[in-house]
Order: structure tokens, then C-alpha cells, then sequence
């Protein structure tokens, strides 16, 4: 396996970790406090972590990260094709899940349902990426404004740390996006990095709101 594709997987695997442990520390403190933003976190980065960890299983049996994957075989651009939806699925839902807490509306739970696109030619499959990528881009923006919009009404520790966690996802898939569009192996291990570092933040502020919630 080539150093930039184990990197990838280690890094995949370690954010979907942390993404399963986030969804279930919310789930658990969303159940305490009837909070759907905590419920949409929950269901989004269980999502997540599912689609991290198929992305990393590609990335040990093809030994290629996903911007190198176009090329290879056709289970890997199914598993390619799998990933992305599901990760465009998983923040629609944190986006929706947050903006019903930002107006106050229905306390009902998140449901989102994939969208299934055609196209398993290479050519569809890169395409389908790069959008997929940019409607993920525009969804952590909306997240990051509306937790803007949170923060300056209640300033307060956690609401830094999830707007912290979630500047750094937003910083992450720009340079994802860039990655994508110029087929670039680094750019692609840098927003990895730092994704996970929006992950683990993310992970912070679940387990310390659970202890403070029960305390």
C-alpha cells in the first residue's frame, strides 16, 4: 500500500471512531435533553462513521485514497459512490437538525433520505464527486452561520467548542473540494487531517456536555 493511501486509511478509521463515539454520546445526551440538534448530530455522524470506515476499507484493498480511486476498478467506485452519498446525506441532516434548533421549530426527530443518482461510469462517478463535495461545502457553511448566530446570542464554552469543531470540518472540506477538483493526493491528506480534528472536537463537546447534563 502506497504511504498516502495508509495514511488515509489510519486517519479514515480513527475519524470514524470518533464519529461513532460522537453519535453515540449525543444520542445519549440528546435522549436527556430532547434536543434535536443532538438527535441530527447523532443520526448524521453515525452516517459518517459508516461511510468512513467503508471509505477506508477501499482505501487498504485498493491501496489507493479516493482522488486515485477514478481510475480503479469498478467495486471501488461503487464504494467511492457509496461514501459521498452517504457523507452529503449525513450533513444535510446535521443541517437541518441545527436549524430547527437555531428557529425553535418542531421538536420532531431529523429524517433524511438519500438520493440516488445515476451514473457509474468514471466520468459520472468524478462528477458526481465534485458536486457531491460542493452541496457538502454549502452545508457546513449554512452550519457554521447558524452557529454564528447561536454564539453571539449565547456566548458560552461549548457553543465555542462547536463552532470551533465545526469551522475546522468547514476548512476540511474546502480543501477537500480542492483536492477533488485537481486530483491532488496532498491537499486531500491535509483536509483528512484536519476534518478528524473537527471530529475529535466535535467528541469533546458531546461527552463534556453528557458530564456536565448528569452532574
Amino acid at each position: 500500500m502506497a504511504s498516502g493511501a495508509l495514511f488515509t486509511f489510519l486517519l479514515n478509521i480513527l475519524s470514524a471512531l470518533v464519529a461513532l463515539l460522537t453519535s453515540y454520546y449525543a444520542y445519549r445526551f440528546g435522549r436527556l435533553t430532547d434536543n434535536s440538534f443532538l438527535r441530527a448530530i447523532s443520526v448524521g455522524f453515525m452516517l459518517l462513521g459508516i461511510g468512513l470506515a467503508v471509505d477506508a476499507g477501499t482505501s487498504l484493498v485498493s491501496g489507493k485514497v479516493l482522488v486515485e480511486s477514478f481510475g480503479a476498478r469498478l467495486v471501488v467506485r461503487l464504494a467511492s459512490f457509496t461514501y459521498v452519498t452517504v457523507q452529503m446525506v449525513a450533513y444535510l441532516v446535521i443541517a437541518i437538525g441545527y436549524a430547527t434548533a437555531a428557529y425553535g421549530g418542531q421538536k420532531k426527530p431529523v429524517w433524511a433520505a438519500p438520493v440516488v443518482l445515476g451514473g457509474s461510469t468514471l466520468a459520472g462517478l468524478y462528477g458526481f464527486s465534485v458536486v457531491s463535495y460542493f452541496v457538502v461545502l454549502l452545508l457546513l457553511a449554512f452550519v457554521v452561520f447558524q452557529g454564528l448566530l447561536l454564539h453571539s446570542k449565547e456566548r458560552s464554552r461549548f457553543s465555542s467548542i462547536v463552532l470551533l469543531a465545526f469551522g475546522l470540518i468547514l476548512a476540511a472540506h474546502i480543501v477537500l473540494l480542492a483536492a477533488v477538483l485537481s486530483l491532488g493526493t496532498r491537499l486531500f491528506l491535509i483536509g483528512t487531517g484536519v476534518q478528524f480534528l473537527g471530529f475529535l472536537s466535535l467528541l469533546i463537546f458531546v461527552i463534556r456536555s453528557e458530564v456536565i447534563g448528569a452532574g
